[in-house]
């Protein structure tokens, strides 16, 4: 057989082959599936640049790949429709159910090595959790039975082995059952969350916070606390936005780690770039610029618009921490006293030449006297030189059923904070607060005085201010149930954020920096007589 026919034979053979892939493919995309890696090519760029600024377009963004790889308990991966956020999860959902893993992951078989270990000791339960039924039919089930592993399922038929009486997918080994995935909405009862334990638990779009939390307790028997949610953030900065930027919820600590992950449909590579670019236009026509950002970008935006947008970076605004001298620096204090959630107290320090820097956050809760100490020992420890301590004017009235006055308490006896002032409350008065700081946030780098050219108020990058920077990031405008009738609200929505309004009362008195003195004795004068 000559070279001709031969190498005739053979692509002949790699066509049938090539079939017969494709087949599979189509018959068992379980096997085939392969992950983007986030990467954004210059087509994907191109269309980015056409809706977003320069300085919105990220560097890197986020991969299915990423995801998947995460080994912290709650995951959370926001995105623009198309992105990929269902179908990661899906897979995801599918490797913790079997132990099993797409081709394309099997050169990461130890990184899986507990997810395996697992699925191959004891029959999994999982559950998924969906905006409500259509969406749970027309999007989540129908990802779920595209990508069902055919030798899994009972005759490798989903139809056995999906109940569509109980929404129970069960998945089978060897003729032995190895999982059960419950699906259920967001619009069944709270109570309806209860119910078996689970092994990993899944939400597609935000869900309520009461299913949230009544699903985390089904994971008492569990090894590890296995959640995760994947959503296009349309209602803007929720309690998900806490979740995942604070691991902090309505102030209860979520002590476990959490990650996010932002997809862009543009790292998609079965996106058709021209389609998207269709879609686009026409969301541009009657949207804002943030709400383009959130589509392309996962990012959670404010709908009602965020006070500091524009103004605060966390590049710039938010530094290394740096030894505090207190020949050098004075500090100030904004205190906000509760006693059934936590007290808040800001420490600032400031500079002869008039900058500011936050470099601690008190959050703690507790009775007055341990606040007292508390603030007392951080002073001494740290060798603070203090100025005035200014609190919450609201804090200054009696609590008839307690025969309580929280101002008094924490102004007087044992670690009395000193020079503790009230603070000032009038109508308008948060406004003029954030409008001052404004200004302590802005840069004029076109200032003859090179002092002038930076803004004048930085934080400390340390774990206790992460809510004051995150306030920072979030606040808000508060808004009307119909602002389309009565007009908008010129009020700031600064209720949760109890930081904020400590740095804030700071800015109410003077802020100024003092030399250190010293007392010195005189020595007394001796009589002389003439």
């Amino acid at each position: 057989m000559d070279r001709v026919k031969i190498e005739r034979l053979i692509a002949e053979e790699e066509q049938k082959l090539k079939v017969l892939t494709e087949r599979a493919k189509e018959y068992d995309p379980f096997w085939y599936w392969i992950p983007n890696e986030g990467r954004v090519t210059d087509e994907g760029r191109e269309v980015l640049a056409k809706y977003l600024k320069p300085e919105d377009i990220p560097d890197t963004v986020n991969g299915q790949t990423d995801r998947l790889l995460s080994k912290t308990e709650i995951n959370g991966t926001s995105g623009g429709n198309r992105s990929g956020k269902t179908e990661v999860e899906t897979i995801d959902g599918y490797i913790k159910a079997t132990g099993e893993l797409p081709n394309s992951l099997k050169h990461y078989e130890s990184h899986f090595g507990d997810v395996i270990r697992r699925a191959k000791s004891k029959v999994v339960m999982g559950r998924v959790t969906a905006v409500d039924n259509k969406q749970l039919h027309r999007v989540v089930l129908a990802a779920w039975q595209k990508y069902a592993p055919k030798q899994y399922l009972k005759g490798n038929d989903w139809d056995k082995s999906y109940s569509k009486e109980f929404d129970i997918l069960t998945l089978y080994r060897g003729g032995k059952i190895c999982s059960k995935v419950e699906f259920m909405t967001n619009e069944q009862a709270v109570k309806s969350a209860q119910g078996n334990d689970l092994d990993w638990a899944k939400f597609d779009e935000e869900p309520d916070r009461d299913k949230w939390k009544e699903t985390l307790m089904r994971f008492g028997t569990s090894d590890k606390l296995d959640a995760s949610i994947a959503w296009t953030p349309t209602e803007g900065l929720t309690w998900a936005t806490e979740l995942f930027h604070n691991g902090v919820v309505d102030n209860e600590e979520i002590k476990n780690s959490t990650s996010l992950f932002k997809f862009t449909p543009v790292s998609n590579p079965y996106v058709n770039k021209e389609t998207l670019i269709k879609i686009m236009d026409e969301f541009a026509k009657v949207s804002t610029y943030d709400e383009m950002r959130m589509r392309l970008l996962g990012d959670a935006i404010s709908l009602s618009g965020l006070i500091y947008s524009g103004l605060f970076n966390k590049r710039t605004h938010v530094i290394k921490p740096f030894k505090i001298d207190h020949h050098k620096y004075m500090v100030y204090r904004g205190l906000d006293p509760h006693l059934v959630k936590p007290t808040v107290c800001v420490e600032m320090a400031v500079d002869r030449d008039g900058f500011e820097y936050v470099i601690g956050t008190y959050s703690k809760v507790a009775d007055t006297a341990e606040i007292k100490k508390d603030l007392w020992q951080r002073a001494e420890d740290n060798r603070y030189r203090l100025g005035r301590t200014v609190c919450d004017k609201s804090a200054d009235s009696d609590i008839e059923i307690l025969k309580r006055n929280i101002y008094k308490e924490l102004s007087t006896g044992k670690h009395a904070i000193p020079a503790l002032v009230r603070s000032e409350k009038f109508d308008g008065s948060i406004k003029a607060g954030v409008d001052q700081m404004k200004q302590l946030l802005k840069s004029d780098p076109n200032n003859t005085v090179e002092a002038l050219r930076k803004p004048r108020l930085y934080i400390f990058d340390i774990p206790e201010n992460q809510l004051l920077i995150k306030a920072f990031q979030t606040l808000e405008r508060d808004t009307y149930n119909n602002e389309d009738k009565k007009g908008i609200k010129d009020r700031i929505a600064e209720g949760k954020h109890d930081a904020h309004a400590c740095l804030r009362y700071i800015h109410q008195t003077r802020v100024v920096w003092l030399p250190k003195t010293e007392f010195k004795p005189q020595p007394q004068m001796e009589e002389c007589y003439v």
